[in-house]
This record gives structure tokens, C-alpha cells and sequence, in this order.
């Protein structure tokens, strides 16, 4: 206050002075509003993560509505299921975005989830085959490269390796998409250990 008050007269310190406290004042209240909000948006996120974990199991997506046992059934069966590699694929990896890119993965998982369950309740009766065809159509093949992202240096015949060049070069073609050749990859349909 005194370096004020040696260069300006002492009225025009003292408005100087409350228009200081007043912008520290207001500073105070924005900082505290956005750790507030930081807090607040923290605790948010680890919630959501908490209550996605035990919905995003295999074990839910099998148990938890009578529409996906079939599927659920079938999947065990398959090599992402079982394989000898004992790698085990998990159904949110093949139906929802990586989980790498999180809020679109958290946005893909609340809407199927919400579909699911508006369907669950109150749509039609749940066709097996019709719904199997609408997921076959709208899987990509970058879903499946995520995971197996060297297609072209796998070892198989060379009518393999063309499909795969074919696959890679132009993925949106409907004879170049991976499902075309590998239906059962996700779901074996062919053998049966169980009845639907």
C-alpha cells in the first residue's frame, strides 16, 4: 500500500485497493468453482468405472437376459472363447469400441445397453436370426484388425493371403469383410454342445 500511495494520491490508492481485493475475491471463487467441478467430474468417472465393471463381463452379457444365452453359449465354443492359446476374447471387445477411446466406448456401451433393455421390455419378440444378421452387417473389419493387425504375415495358403491383401486394400467391400470368411470366429454355429 505505501508503493501505491508514493506514486498516486490517496483516494485513487484506496479504489485501487478494493478493485484489488474485489478481483482476488472473484479469483478465489472461480478457482474454488473449478476444483469444485474437477472434484466433482473425478469422482463422476471413477463411479461410471465402477459401475460398468461388473456389467461389462462375458458372464453378465450370458446370464443377465435369457435373449443372449444362445450367443453367450456359442461364443464359448468359439476360438475367442476357447482356443490353445488361452486367450480368451471378451464380448465388449468385438460389440463396442476399444476401450481405448473411452467416451465413445461409455457412449456405445449406454446406448446398447439402453436399446437392450427398451427391447427387453417393450419390442417384439426377439429373432435370433434377424438380430445375428444386423450384427454380421454392421461389423467392420478395423474391429477385427484391432486385435489381429497383421493379416498379411499370418502363415496359410496364398488363397488366404490374397483375401487378406484383399481385406486390408479394400475393407468396406461386402466379399472383403472379415465376417464373410470367419462367421464363427465370435460364435460357433456349426457344432452343437448345447440345446437353444
Amino acid at each position: 500500500m505505501f508503493f501505491l500511495s508514493h506514486f498516486y494520491p490517496p483516494c485513487y490508492t484506496a479504489a485501487m485497493s478494493k478493485r484489488l481485493v474485489k478481483w482476488v475475491g472473484s479469483a478465489r471463487r472461480k478457482i474454488a468453482t473449478f476444483a469444485a467441478g474437477l472434484l466433482f467430474a473425478m469422482l463422476c468417472f471413477v463411479a461410471l468405472n465402477w459401475a460398468m465393471g461388473p456389467v461389462s463381463t462375458n458372464e453378465y452379457c450370458g446370464s443377465a437376459c435369457h435373449e443372449m444365452n444362445t450367443s453367450y453359449q456359442t461364443w464359448e465354443l468359439s476360438g475367442h472363447g476357447a482356443n490353445i492359446h488361452g486367450v480368451t476374447v471378451d464380448c465388449i471387445d468385438c460389440h463396442l469400441p476399444p476401450h481405448e477411446q473411452y467416451f465413445r466406448h461409455v457412449t456405445a456401451k449406454a446406448y446398447a445397453g439402453a436399446k437392450d433393455l427398451y427391447k427387453h421390455h417393450f419390442g417384439p419378440d426377439y429373432d435370433r436370426e434377424t438380430i445375428r444378421q444386423k450384427v454380421m452387417e454392421h461389423m467392420q473389419n478395423k474391429t477385427c484388425v484391432h486385435c489381429h493387425d497383421n493379416l498379411t504375415a499370418l502363415p496359410g495358403t496364398s488363397a488366404a493371403r490374397l483375401a487378406h491383401m484383399a481385406a486390408v486394400e479394400a475393407p468396406q467391400a461386402e466379399e472383403n469383410k472379415c465376417v464373410t470368411c470367419h462367421e464363427n470366429a465370435g460364435h460357433e454355429r456349426e457344432k452343437k454342445l448345447f440345446s437353444p
